[in-house]
């Protein structure tokens, strides 16, 4: 087949390749109006998906007001953080708590002797709280406390002063280090070794095994609450002496159990109406994001006389309609909290939403219950389904996957956008063929008129010739 380069003007001199574009360029109109429907279908489908996204973070906002800890929380407050700190769960009583400090659960810290460039003479097995450490002959002390911190067994190695240094990751007495040496009963014995290593590092006593330099005992936190005494724990947290409020002692805490030091700290437990508020917030923040975004996907410029891309779209329509229904009309027939007015939340003329915080934290703190019941009140329970009720199972409507309005409509695209990249590959295809059929046809038609100027030339030739011989023959 000649390609447009041996077409163009071997033999008629026509440009064939600018005369075959233009018979080509009828037969891709169809081409350039599904490349067209297809843009308008990505730029729709790139509006859907926005308000799928925006929906779904509004979602994600009524389900925090379905949950009864947004509404159920509680708060602790130290008079001394510096002291004691405290957290309360939902169901915690609304409380002051005196709390006084007498001890603080301190870690044991226990050091060998001063060794430099120290070897271990021959191999040996260390074994603390169950944990066996197997030391080489020739290891260092870095090498050890290296061992001993790979092995887990409860304790922190380091070295100071070419001392080892060890002390338990865990506070309290029961966690201490006791050689046999330190208890009535060797069972109870929890550091220990095969050899003579701990006693050769200093850090158990030669005759009676017992610990030799502890320059900080373990100890168990010990305070008094609400008067009274006697209160103890391996750790500086306290979560079971009050059902509820869990009781951080700060390690650092003033106290002196040898001069009757102590250090004191009231707890105040009250309702968190930050979090509802918050919580409120942001619900009204998500909701004017979706109509918002919706005005301006379905709004027309008369200045411009146009349409933005879901202008005139019914569902778009209909989905505002049904969210700010949602969050205007009454939950229920009887009571103070009626609509979401009672509780600081309005809409005004333009679709836009409001907060009153201030109205919403004090209608909260006088029945929050009632409130709570506006949000995630739920047939079963109420009677009536609560406003995030309601636009959560409406919003699952709009989302769910496969099944719902905004997926399906997505799908719709997609399949549609489809379809059209199958319909352009058609029109290529027979444009292609229609291409090869008219360069065949030029050629053809070139090299007819080839044939012809050949043909043609030979003709003048001859009569050229015979005009020649006619004329010498008369000049005889």
């Amino acid at each position: 087949m000649l390609n447009s380069m041996q077409l163009d003007g071997l033999a008629s001199g026509m440009d064939t390749t600018a005369v075959i574009d233009q018979l080509v360029a009828l037969e891709q109109r169809p081409i350039l109006n599904y490349q067209r429907e297809i843009s308008d279908l990505e730029v729709t489908k790139g509006a859907w998906r926005d308000i799928n996204s925006r929906l779904d973070k509004l979602e994600g906002r009524t389900t925090d007001l379905k949950m009864s800890s947004t509404f159920n929380s509680r708060t602790a407050n130290s008079s001394d953080k510096d002291v004691v700190t405290a957290t309360a769960t939902n169901d915690s009583n609304e409380a002051n708590y005196s709390v006084t400090v007498h001890e603080v659960a301190k870690t044991q810290r226990i050091f060998g002797e001063k060794l430099e460039e120290y070897s271990a003479e021959s191999n040996d097995t260390i074994t603390i709280n169950d944990s066996n450490i197997d030391i080489s002959k020739g290891d260092s002390l870095s090498d050890i406390s290296n061992k001993i911190n790979d092995a887990e067994a409860g304790v922190k190695a380091s070295i100071v002063d070419d001392r080892l240094v060890l002390e338990t990751t865990e506070t309290g007495v029961e966690n201490a280090l006791k050689g046999t040496g330190d208890v009535a009963d060797p069972a109870d014995a929890n550091l220990s070794s095969s050899g003579d290593i701990l006693e050769k590092l200093g850090l158990l006593s030669t005759d009676t095994q017992s610990i030799v330099n502890e320059p900080q005992q373990a100890s168990n936190a010990l305070i008094d609450i609400n008067g009274i005494t006697g209160i103890t724990s391996s750790s500086n947290t306290f979560s079971e002496v009050v059902e509820g409020i869990t009781f951080e002692i700060n390690p650092n805490a003033e106290v002196d159990p040898g001069t009757n030091l102590t250090a004191s700290a009231d707890i105040n437990v009250s309702k968190d109406t930050g979090k509802a508020t918050n919580a409120v917030q942001g619900f009204v923040d998500q909701y004017n994001s979706v109509m918002n975004f919706i005005d301006g996907k379905t709004d027309y410029d008369e200045d411009e006389n146009k349409g933005s891309v879901l202008q005139g779209d019914s569902t778009a329509m209909r989905l505002q309609m049904r969210l700010r229904n949602l969050a205007t009309s009454a939950v229920k027939d009887e009571g103070n909290f009626r609509t979401l007015s009672s509780v600081g939340i309005e809409i005004d003329r333009n679709g836009v939403m409001s907060f009153d915080k201030s109205k919403f934290e004090e209608v909260l703190q006088e029945s929050s219950e009632e409130v709570a019941s506006l949000f995630r009140g739920t047939t079963d329970k109420e009677g009536f389904d609560g406003v995030a009720q309601r636009m959560d199972s409406y919003l699952d409507q709009l989302m769910q996957s496969n099944t719902g309005l905004i997926p399906r409509r997505l799908n719709f695209y997609d399949n549609r956008i489809d379809s059209l990249n199958d319909d352009i590959e058609d029109v290529q295809r027979k444009v292609q063929l229609t291409r090869d059929r008219y360069v065949e046809q030029f050629a053809a038609m070139e090299s007819a008129i080839s044939e012809m100027n050949q043909q043609m030339s030979w003709m003048q030739s001859q009569i050229s010739s015979l005009n020649v011989n006619s004329q010498a023959s008369n000049n005889r």
